[in-house]
């Protein structure tokens, strides 16, 4: 008997760090590279129209 149910779960990927390809942690609301420090902006950021 097959198990079916076996890892349909699956999570969204992690975003990653586009310089350096690091994995991006929450920092004060903000997106840094672990490994480079870089702070990546989101889409609602940088922008004043």
């Amino acid at each position: 008997m097959k198990d079916e149910n076996t890892n349909q779960e699956s999570k969204p990927p992690r975003p990653v760090c586009p310089v350096c390809r690091g994995e991006l942690i929450e920092i004060r609301a903000k997106l840094q590279c672990s490994r480079c420090h870089t702070i990546c902006e989101t889409c609602c950021e940088g922008g004043r129209g």
